[in-house]
């Protein structure tokens, strides 16, 4: 199972350690300031303020399959590496 990690300030998402910025995470809930899944299934999640980065509470092992939002975060992860992928290929083609 992947690691995931979910910095929305940084709009970073991570999968066993590989990050990628500047992504579009409209889709993650406005209470959220990050999320970090050791194993896809389960989850821990960091609440607050985004406009402050006040953080309120966490939830602690949290269900991912409980999370209605959860299936964009592989889904946006993957875009990023494909991107990245095409990217990459497109370079080495020249």
């Amino acid at each position: 199972m992947a690691k995931w990690t979910i910095n929305y300030s940084d709009r970073q998402i991570g999968k066993d350690g590989q990050f990628y910025g500047s992504l579009d995470l409209t889709w993650l809930p406005s209470t959220i300031l990050a999320v970090q899944s050791p194993d896809g299934v389960t989850c821990e999640i960091e609440h607050g303020d985004r406009a402050t980065e006040t953080h309120t509470h966490n939830e602690m092992d949290v269900s991912t399959s409980s999370l209605s939002w959860w299936s964009n975060v592989a889904t946006t992860w993957q875009a990023a590496y494909d991107a990245e992928q095409a990217a990459i290929a497109e370079a080495e083609a020249e």
